[in-house]
């Protein structure tokens, strides 16, 4: 049967970490005691309960543990690449992909690849964006279009383009964090055939309710 999770408070510490620490201070040769381990948690004194949480915590290693192994060597189902996409685009990082679909970082980094997701690095910026891959390099967009904003790292959609000196220059709209108008030139954007192969949409990228119209000359 499994475990009813335990109620946390908002000041108790009783994310994975923080637990984890615990379990090994109590493990080790000169242990701390209960007491120590509750005040660590920022828990009230009750050594029922903590025994409870670190139960939890080790029937959860032990559940990945088993999920980790099943799925080694295993090809991705269809709806594990759509999870993948959905939240990499999203902007999750890639050990928190892992960790939800219970693989390793390096099987979900070469899915990435595999799938030609764009690039992000920490060193990418406004003012010095990653390149978009050949892949999905393109000089020309449809309008409501969902493609990649290499400049914002985000998710965004194609409102209108027109005719520049260079190419063209598009009105868009910019998903996730950023939620704006912009105006990007067709280099700085990368198509996203994931997403359309998984038919994802616009409401898959938004993370407000209220627009912010502020308008950036890109």
């Amino acid at each position: 049967m499994a475990r009813r999770g335990t109620k946390k408070q908002e000041h108790e510490r009783l994310d994975d970490v923080t637990i984890g620490r615990v379990v090994l201070l109590l493990e080790q040769e000169k242990p701390i005691t209960k007491k120590a381990a509750c005040e660590f948690l920022n828990i009230k004194y009750n050594t029922t309960r903590l025994n409870k949480i670190i139960a939890e915590y080790k029937d959860k290693l032990e559940f990945r543990k088993k999920r980790f192994q099943a799925n080694k060597g295993q090809p991705f189902s269809e709806l594990e690449i759509r999870e993948l996409v959905s939240d990499y685009l999203n902007g999750k990082s890639i050990s928190h992909i892992a960790d939800g679909l219970y693989r390793s970082i390096h099987t979900v980094r070469k899915k990435i690849e595999e799938l030609n997701l764009p690039e992000r690095t920490s060193t990418s910026n406004y003012f010095d964006p990653d390149m978009i891959p050949d892949e999905a390099v393109a000089n020309h967009f449809e309008p409501g279009e969902l493609v990649w904003s290499a400049r914002y790292n985000a998710v965004a959609e194609i409102r209108s383009g027109s005719e520049w000196y260079q190419g063209e220059i598009y009105s868009i709209w910019v998903f996730g964090k950023h939620h704006e108008f912009a105006y990007q030139p067709w280099w700085e954007l990368g198509k996203l055939e994931a997403v359309k192969r998984f038919n994802l949409t616009a409401e898959n990228f938004m993370h407000e309710t209220k627009p912010n119209f502020a308008y950036r000359i890109d």
